[in-house]
């Protein structure tokens, strides 16, 4: 049993893990071959894992349904929002448009996905600006910058900005746009790229660490 739930799964991260990261350095035609069955394995193990997510999740709100906790009235919204997008999918064969006319699923799509898509993202608008609120707090000479930074973007992408900016200091000759486009072009793009390294190499010694068996999470509690 130790043998099966234990050594063995390690034995097939490790032996994968290597071939998949020497077939990226050996441009071969069998390591061509092999990356392409792993990604339609990959794109086979991604539909099951997708299916045991739903069947875990109905199952969830199923317990929530009977047992009647507290906000379990929610629940019944998402078998019916499941069903409202998927009944209609499968009539339509997933076919949005059908010439110039909406299918059942591109009607349900503009008209209810979009519109619930564009409610939530106008509630986490009011989560966006208090979560802004609080981090440009001047404590310290970073979030004086960090102020002074995001205050100069608002001003060149508001039209009232730009307004103001050329009242009170359009006698300098500078355009609060080309500001912006300075600060978006070096200071946003050099941290944007440090941030993209620093997840590469996190990425990078999260995978080995996974192939040589020193990261054991994915193999459960036991």
């Amino acid at each position: 049993m130790i043998l099966i739930k234990k050594y063995i799964p390690l034995a097939l991260c490790f032996l994968f893990g290597v071939l998949t990261l020497g077939s990226y350095y050996v441009p071969t035609a069998a390591s061509e071959n092999y990356m392409e069955a792993m990604n339609q394995w990959e794109n086979i193990v991604a539909g099951f894992a997708f299916l045991l997510g739903l069947f875990g999740l109905f199952y969830s709100h199923y317990n929530k349904i009977t047992r009647k906790v507290d906000g379990w009235g929610y629940s019944l919204f998402v078998y019916i929002g499941f069903f409202m997008m998927v009944i209609p999918a499968i009539l339509s064969e997933g076919k949005i448009m059908e010439g110039t006319t909406l299918t059942s699923i591109g009607w349900g799509y503009r008209f209810i996905y979009n519109a619930l898509a564009s409610t939530m993202f106008s509630v986490l608008a009011f989560y966006i600006v208090s979560t802004a609120y609080r981090a440009f707090r001047i404590k310290s000479a970073q979030a004086a910058v960090l102020f002074v930074a995001a205050l100069i973007v608002i001003l060149g992408k508001v039209p009232l900005g730009q307004m103001l900016w050329d009242t009170t200091l359009g006698w300098t000759g500078t355009q609060v746009s080309g500001i912006v486009q300075w600060l978006m072009d070096v200071p946003v793009v050099a941290g944007r790229r440090g941030i993209m390294m620093g997840l590469a190499i996190g990425g990078i010694v999260t995978g080995l660490k996974i192939i040589f068996g020193i990261e054991r999470q994915y193999m459960g509690r036991d």
